[in-house]
């Protein structure tokens, strides 16, 4: 009888552990991270500030805070999130669809500490809206998912003058460029060499055969004689399915404001 009792005791106490093997680990983490959010196109340098961040003050858009836009660089495209919440981050999955392939493509993973990415893939299409989403992954591998933003491409400007680091004479500086699409507006803008917004004007097609070209205002070059400056054009075109400009920018270039 003693040894069918501890028989007994034994099959109970492996049935025991082996239901509580099935059972979560109490000290797992299950909980996903903060869902992420990309940021969409809220305009370009030049353009009136936005309260998108929810600050008190309208925030002044730059470079690095714009949203989804096109780059300088070629033809690619840089989306960019608002800082993540958590600190048990692991990784970020960047996804990519548009219309013509519906299904998302997982593009890059990349590490949790980026706020950026930018999309150089060399299949980017001019005037295919793209649209992005990530996910965030943390160390226990809970995911969260963002909302999607959307982009499209237009044809790069060509600058024709002035020339790359040309030296240039306050009261004489005219800027001009090629365009080989149909744009709604484009931006001359100036900056100086630590990308620092100076000045910009847009220039409006009144005619197909309109020659595009601005004229840099003599009070700033003067206050600016002695200075290398940036410059570049931006390009955009309205979009009725984005419900919003599409757009590229040219190659940037630098001039030297002769001095006095």
């Amino acid at each position: 009888m003693k040894n069918f009792s501890l028989i007994v005791l034994g099959l109970l106490l492996a049935f025991t552990m082996l239901s509580c093997s099935g059972d979560d680990n109490p000290d797992h983490d299950n909980d996903p991270p903060a869902e992420p959010t990309l940021i969409p196109h809220l305009g370009d340098v030049g353009d009136p500030g936005t309260a998108y961040y929810n600050l008190p003050d309208l925030v002044t858009l730059t470079e690095d805070n714009n949203g989804i836009d096109a780059v300088p660089d070629d033809d690619w495209i840089r989306i960019v999130w608002m800082p993540f919440i958590d600190t048990d981050l692991s990784h970020v999955k960047v996804y990519r669809f548009d219309d013509l392939n519906p299904t998302p493509v997982l593009l890059d993973s990349i590490p949790y500490n980026n706020d950026v990415y930018l999309d150089n893939s060399s299949d980017l299409q001019e005037r295919t809206i793209y649209s992005y989403y990530i996910d965030l992954v943390d160390t226990s591998g809970n995911t969260a998912t963002s909302d999607t933003v959307s982009y499209a491409l237009l044809s790069k400007p060509i600058l024709t003058a002035p020339q790359n680091n040309a030296t240039v004479v306050p009261g004489q500086i005219v800027f001009s460029w090629d365009i080989n699409d149909i744009v709604s507006f484009c931006r001359v803008l100036v900056m100086d060499e630590n990308y620092e917004y100076i000045w910009h004007q847009d220039w409006v097609p009144a005619f197909p055969e309109d020659i595009p070209q601005i004229i840099f205002p003599v009070n700033l070059a003067q206050a600016n004689a002695g200075h290398s400056l940036r410059w570049r054009v931006d390009v955009f075109d309205w979009s009725e399915d984005l419900q919003g400009y599409m757009g590229s920018e040219s190659n940037e270039r630098i001039m030297h404001v002769q001095g006095k």
